[in-house]
Formats: C-alpha cells, sequence, structure tokens
C-alpha cells in the first residue's frame, strides 16, 4: 500500500494553486449539525499560545492530471475539509466588513484554484447534489436558496460567530486556525488502498455507517478488478444510488433490501456481516478480495427468530439455500448487481415520497404509512418492479393494508413483520399473477388474525400519540363506506380535517371547566378513571374541519352537536342526533365500528382452506 503521509497546516494545504480537492457524486452529503462546526470553531478559539491542534486526516486518491492541474478525491476526511473552507470564508467577509482586504484577499486565494485554462474554481468541488449550495456560499448569494439546511447553519453560524470578534481577536483566531492547527493529509495512489484504508480507519471506531461501509466495499472490489471502466461505472451507479436515497435513512433501506435478497430478518447491527456474505458468494471476482476466504464459507446467524421460517419452501428455486444465504447458479458482475439495487432504490425512494405517477398508488402508500406499514417495503420494493397490472396492484395493496391493520389492532409481535414480509418475495417467483396472488394469500394465512379476535380488540384499541393516524384511516374508510365507495368525495389532509374527540382529552383541568364545563360531573360516577381508558377509543373519535373542530373544542356534548350538525360527514353528522354521549355510548359506537370493520378489512382465504 503506497501512502504518502503529510502533516500540513492550513496555510500549507491551501497553497498549492493547481489543485482542487473533488468530493464524489457518491459520498454522503454534507451533515455536520451546529455542535460538531460549534466543537471546531471553539477547539480553535480556546488554543493558548504553546497548544497545538490536530483537525484529524483526510484520505486522497491521486485525480485525473491535467497538464499541471491535480483533481485528488476525497475518500475521507469532506465533512472536515468543507466545514473549514466555509469557515475560511467567513472569516474572508469578516475582514472585508473591517476592510481589510490585502488579508481578505489572501483567503479567497485560498479558497480558489486555478489550472492553465486561467478559469478560477472553487478549492473545493462538492457533489452534484450539495455543490450549487456551496457555490451560493462562497459567491456571497442568497442563503436562503440553500436547500441543504446543514450546510446554511453551518456560514449562518459561522457569520455569527465572528461578529462578536474584536479586530484583534479576529486575526488571532484566523493566525491559530491556518498556522497553529495541523491536518494529516494522505495520498493513496491506488483506488483499493484508498478504500481499504478509509474503511480500516473509520471502522475501528464504529462511527461509519453501514451504507459508509458498504459503498467502500463497492468502491475497494470494483477497483482490484483492475478495470478503469468498471469502477467509473460502479461509482456512477453509487451515486444514482445516493441521489435516488436522498433524504431517506439509507441504512434502513440497505437492512430492507437484504432482508428482500434473503427473505428473512436481518438486524441492523448484522447488516454488514450478511451484506459481505451474500455479496462474496453471488457476485463475480471476489476471489480478489481479501475477506474472500473468511465470507466465502461464512454461516451468518441473524437471530434465533429466523426459524419462523426454515426456507424449506425455496428447494425447488432457482437459488439454492446454503447456511441461510441464497446462492445464485450463477454469479452476476459487480455492475448488475448495483443495478439491481438501484432499481430497487427508484421504487423505494416513490413509497418514501408517494411518488408514484398513479395517484391512486399513492393514496394506498399513504395509508400504509398511516397504518405504519414500513416492513411491507421489503416486499414491496420488488412488487411494484413486477409490472403487474392495475387490478393486481390494486388487491395486493388492500391486502397489505387489511393484514398490517388487524396485526396491530390485535397487538401482534412486530417483530414478525420483517420475517412475514421478507417471507412474501417468494410468491413474486410464480410465473402468473393469479398464482403469485394465491401463494401471497397462503403465506399470509397463518399470521392473519381471526374475524372474532380482530372485533373484540377494535373497540378496546388505544388510539394514542403516534397512532392517532391509524384511528384517521379507519375513520376515512368507514365514511367511504357510508358513502357507497362511489371516490366522489375524497376526505382531506389533517390540516383541514381534524381528527375529533368527542368527549375531550382534558376533562378536570380548571380551564376546561371555567370555560366549557364540568364533563366530569356530566360522565358520572368513576368518570376521571373511565375517562383514561376509554378517550382514546374509536368509538370516542371522529373527523370534523378544523374550522368546526375549533368551534366544538371542549365543549358540553348537547353545543358540540352544533359542529357535527354542520359537517358534511356522515360518520359526524350522526352524532348530532343523539341526546347524550357517555362512556356507554363510546362502548356502543366503538362495537359498531368493529361490525362494520369487519366488511371492510377482510382476506378471502376459503378457497386455500378447502385445498
Amino acid at each position: 500500500m503506497n501512502i504518502v503521509p503529510n502533516k500540513l497546516s492550513l496555510a500549507q494545504l491551501f497553497a498549492n494553486t493547481n489543485e482542487q480537492f473533488v468530493v464524489p457524486s457518491y459520498q454522503r452529503r454534507y451533515s455536520w449539525k451546529a455542535q460538531h462546526t460549534g466543537a471546531l470553531f471553539d477547539d480553535i478559539d480556546l488554543l493558548k499560545d504553546n497548544d497545538g491542534h490536530l483537525f484529524g486526516m483526510i484520505i486522497l486518491h491521486a485525480g485525473a492530471y491535467n497538464g499541471g492541474f491535480m483533481t485528488p478525491e476525497i475518500v475521507d476526511g469532506q465533512q472536515r475539509l468543507t466545514t473549514l473552507t466555509i469557515l475560511l470564508k467567513s472569516i474572508e467577509k469578516a475582514y472585508r466588513k473591517i476592510e481589510r482586504e490585502e488579508i481578505a484577499n489572501e483567503i479567497r486565494k485560498m479558497l480558489q484554484s486555478k489550472g492553465p485554462d486561467k478559469i478560477i474554481k472553487n478549492k473545493v468541488l462538492l457533489g452534484d447534489l450539495d455543490n450549487p449550495d456551496y457555490l451560493l456560499i462562497m459567491t456571497e448569494g442568497d442563503f436562503k436558496e440553500i436547500e441543504n439546511k446543514n450546510l446554511q447553519d453551518a456560514i449562518e453560524n459561522f457569520d455569527y460567530w465572528l461578529s462578536d470578534c474584536e479586530e484583534e481577536d479576529l486575526d488571532l483566531f484566523y493566525h491559530k486556525l491556518i498556522n497553529i492547527a495541523v491536518i494529516i493529509r494522505l495520498d493513496v495512489t491506488l483506488a483499493q488502498d484508498a478504500y481499504k484504508l478509509f474503511e480500516t480507519i473509520n471502522n475501528r471506531g464504529l462511527k461509519l455507517s453501514a451504507t459508509d461501509i458498504i459503498k467502500n466495499f463497492l468502491l475497494g472490489h470494483a477497483s482490484k478488478i483492475n478495470d478503469e471502466r468498471t469502477l467509473e461505472q460502479v461509482k456512477n451507479i453509487w451515486a444514482q444510488i445516493i441521489k435516488e436515497l436522498d433524504g431517506i435513512n439509507t441504512d434502513n433501506f440497505f437492512r430492507q433490501y437484504f432482508c428482500s435478497i434473503l427473505k428473512r430478518k436481518i438486524t441492523f447491527n448484522g447488516l454488514v456481516e450478511e451484506f459481505k456474505t451474500y455479496y462474496i458468494k453471488n457476485v463475480e471476482n471476489t476471489d480478489l478480495l481479501g475477506e474472500f476466504e473468511v465470507y466465502s464459507d461464512a454461516s451468518v446467524v441473524d437471530s434465533d427468530e429466523n426459524e419462523i421460517f426454515d426456507g424449506s419452501e425455496n428447494t425447488d428455486n432457482e437459488g439454492i439455500e446454503i447456511d441461510g444465504i441464497e446462492e445464485t447458479q450463477e454469479k452476476i458482475s459487480i455492475v448488475d448487481f448495483l443495478k439491481l439495487v438501484r432499481s430497487a432504490t427508484e421504487v423505494y425512494r416513490k413509497m418514501c415520497w408517494g411518488k408514484f405517477d398513479e395517484s391512486w398508488v399513492n393514496i394506498h402508500n399513504t395509508n400504509l404509512w398511516r397504518i405504519q406499514c414500513f416492513p411491507s417495503y421489503i416486499f414491496l420494493m420488488h412488487f411494484f418492479q413486477k409490472g403487474y397490472s392495475k387490478k393486481t396492484q390494486s388487491t395486493v395493496l388492500k391486502m397489505i393494508e387489511t393484514f398490517m391493520l388487524r396485526r396491530h389492532i390485535c397487538e401482534r409481535r412486530t417483530g414478525e413483520n420483517d420475517f412475514i414480509f421478507a417471507h412474501l418475495v417468494y410468491s413474486l417467483e410464480e410465473q402468473t399473477e393469479e398464482n403469485m396472488l394465491y401463494a401471497f394469500r397462503k403465506k399470509i394465512m397463518d399470521y392473519y388474525p381471526e374475524d372474532s379476535e380482530f372485533e373484540d380488540k377494535l373497540p378496546t384499541y388505544q388510539f394514542k400519540g403516534k397512532v392517532e393516524d391509524r384511528a384517521r384511516y379507519i375513520l376515512e374508510q368507514l365514511e367511504y363506506k357510508k358513502r357507497g365507495n362511489t371516490k366522489e368525495t375524497i376526505i382531506s389532509t389533517s390540516d383541514d380535517v381534524h381528527l375529533e374527540h368527542i368527549v375531550p382529552q382534558t376533562i378536570n383541568s380548571k380551564k376546561a371547566i371555567n370555560e366549557f364545563g364540568d364533563w366530569v360531573t356530566y360522565l358520572g360516577e368513576k368518570a376521571l378513571i373511565k375517562h383514561k381508558k376509554y378517550v382514546g377509543r374509536i368509538g370516542n373519535l371522529t373527523l370534523l374541519a378544523a374550522p368546526l373542530n375549533i368551534q366544538a373544542s371542549n365543549n358540553p356534548f348537547t353545543r358540540k352537536k352544533n359542529s357535527y350538525r354542520q359537517s358534511d360527514l356522515l360518520i359526524t353528522k350522526e352524532l348530532a342526533t343523539k341526546n347524550d354521549f357517555k362512556f356507554f355510548h363510546i362502548d356502543q359506537r366503538s362495537e359498531e365500528i368493529a361490525k362494520t370493520a369487519l366488511k371492510i378489512w377482510t382476506i378471502d382465504f376459503s378457497d386455500i382452506e378447502e385445498s
């Protein structure tokens, strides 16, 4: 491994005008928060006369050489280096405010580079997503246009912190920053060495995300294949993957993706090991990797709970199971492997942001979010790639809504959900849509709560806190059912239509009693004890337009009825016909809703049971 280490001050690091540090597009976005930039600022500000400070290390892979102009890629240290240039820019602005143009121009020169073409460039070139924001900072554009809030916060915080500095303090701070503090620069000639060094240094501290480790593992492998075209393809596809997952927890995606590939649950702690084991067994040229001997014969055991699905149904499929890892008969190239991942990220992004072309799919997708069906993404990221008909897609999405709502209401183990949806991926191997639907239903039947259990649990289920959206979903579907599912009316968002508690959430505060009335007396004996049990039940909830909800507030039921009467929603309007609404009425309404719910959220397994 050919490494050239150099201990440099910032003045030395930025002295070469023929060099531009490049953050590749496959790197993650700038993510330092105020606590990180603040810590860096304080580290410099608090330095004493005889102190020293180490910024840490940057790893650079020698980039293209173009007539004397160098563009080394930042393999590690992009967050630190970007932050330092933003701090220098802030200092430059501070000097210009006090008309110290000579030193301000000195700093600007440090932040720029220039090649044979004489075109001035920024010293650091960020990836495609962040560079437009970085340009706004370096050109002192409108910071309100910056999309990455972390970049905006960095420059605004530095500007604010430096605004309190007297001229003498500014001089001292600048001197310490560029002359006293040092940074270790590691220049690595071979790409494979750069990526391996990155993983070795960072992984030991357990600070890297699983995504970072996977990225460097892939780039390291690509660089060892000794094919520049392959390395560039891998970089480009990875950059596309990162763009698709922008704003999404990438570790979540990769964990769910490998749950789907392995058709069983894996944990975050086991993600990297599972990935490497699968990858080395299924991708070409992995014998070039140092880990090949370790992972090619590895058995990865994720959890005893994996025994729920033993993989026995897969014996007739194209792949074979070896130690819990599905190994394909023919290995694929690293490029083809990443193309499969990229296809999944495209669907995953659409699910996370509701960006499908068809509005009806987005409606179902929103329903899944509100029910809290995140584990279903394990299955759906592949399901949506199959090109099934609208009817089949709608049928499956409705079944998932039903299946997961029943499981949540019946309080089934959430830990099983990853196993279930990973196992459901097997159904996608069926050749026809009809067979796929049959296999899908057959696989969920054993984990589907019976009608009696669902009807018994729904009336007393507590819709509080994070699961209030689940109640809203149920109430919306009840309203559509009452209207005959004509789809002529679509209930607006939670901003416009609120979840209304008929018996208010607060009944015993002095303010509530003085302003609205004595609900405690109205509800009768043991009202406060019963209130805690009843207030979050489905029978005590309805939907009400925001202005009407404000009007209803915590008023007595007889006054609330005026608001309910004005509502356009049938489930709410019918409340105005009641004379009273106490705990008995909550029980009664909850049971009525449960009976209707059985008709809405049901899956027919009769043909499977008969066979």
